[in-house]
């Protein structure tokens, strides 16, 4: 018998896993469904007894519930009762890679997920070595399949890192490989779908909002790389580009923020000590919930992630009596150099 999952949250959550899970079955090369993923199945199980209970026309079968994952945004899905988080663009599968959105993965608890795979990764290694390691998983998305080999010669001190990461790394799937090679972003660095001729850019990047228009560059031999797990490319490579250009453009202006854990840094903001982490992310309201866990006061997005809605869905997201503030990587830079000038002059 089937126990209904009465949580409007847990319901979109239960179909998000569902969608995962598809992909990834066909991302390890498993046979085209059916029979279909044990959590791909239940979340449609669910879903129908909820569209039964509600008196409305439930999805055919998976491939119905994929077409509606792709067709309604998450602010669609609340207003039906499931799920609660109103983003009005977001979908749980992107409709160009018809694969899991950016959101989907935060939906899934994966942020949480690469936080914890990393942790257990770095965990005999001293705060050099993990500092090291985490470098080397935001610059490296993709390795050669001989990349120690590669290392002994240009950086020997990089073996025990990638050692110690090399089992972060994963084929290529096929979903990702177009005429044998795989397409790299120009400006996120993640695997994109290039378009018909890749001088005229991308039709897809796993960051979803880069732009378009610019050439293709680097595409790789799928058989000749492997690539970075899909969670820590979303939840620790594509935040270290705002992490890294952040920290960059402050010591080129004397300010430093001192790393007090993985991806986790002190430093004084107008006066007052703070705990800055760097995000990227689709979803505020999920965002909210993180930062909180996190202990972070101060929260640093990229710049063309904070709108007003996405401000505000953040704030009303937060517990009460919770101060945290979240501020673009730009904003971040000129309050730390306005303040520092502001104070040189004194």
């Amino acid at each position: 018998m089937i126990e209904p999952t009465t949580d409007a949250t847990g319901l979109l959550t239960q179909i998000a896993r569902g969608v995962v899970a598809l992909s990834e079955h066909s991302d390890r090369g498993g046979s085209t469904p059916p029979p279909y993923p044990h959590e791909t199945q239940s979340a449609l199980d669910q879903l129908v007894l909820w569209a039964l209970r509600e008196n409305r026309i439930p999805p055919t079968g998976v491939p119905d519930l994929v077409y509606w994952c792709t067709g309604w945004t998450l602010a669609r899905w609340a207003a039906m009762g499931i799920g609660g988080i109103t983003e009005p663009t977001q979908r749980l599968v992107h409709g160009v890679a018809r694969s899991p959105s950016r959101a989907c993965m935060e939906i899934t608890g994966q942020a949480e997920f690469a936080d914890r795979l990393f942790a257990t990764t770095v965990a005999e290694l001293d705060a050099a070595g993990v500092a090291r390691a985490r470098s080397f998983l935001q610059r490296n998305v993709v390795m050669s399949n001989t990349g120690h080999r590669d290392l002994m010669n240009f950086d020997p001190r990089s073996i025990a890192v990638v050692k110690a990461v090399r089992h972060l790394y994963e084929p290529v799937p096929t979903r990702l490989i177009s005429a044998g090679e795989i397409a790299l972003c120009p400006t996120c660095r993640l695997p994109a779908l290039a378009a018909e001729l890749p001088e005229h850019g991308t039709i897809w990047c796993e960051a979803e909002v880069c732009p378009r228009d610019k050439p293709v560059t680097d595409s790789p031999r799928a058989t000749d790389v492997i690539l970075l797990h899909r969670a820590l490319r979303l939840f620790l490579a594509l935040p270290g580009l705002v992490e890294q250009s952040c920290l960059e453009r402050l010591r080129d202006t004397g300010t430093l923020l001192s790393q007090r854990a993985t991806g986790t840094y002190t430093g004084l903001l107008d006066g007052t000590d703070v705990v800055f982490r760097f995000y990227d992310r689709t979803c505020a309201t999920l965002l909210a919930g993180q930062v909180v866990r996190d202990q972070v006061t101060v929260a640093v997005l990229p710049a063309n992630t904070l709108d007003h809605g996405f401000r505000r869905a953040f704030e009303n997201s937060l517990p009460e009596d919770t101060e945290i503030s979240l501020l673009s990587d730009e904003e971040l830079v000129l309050r730390k150099t306005t303040k520092e000038k502001a104070d040189a002059k004194r």
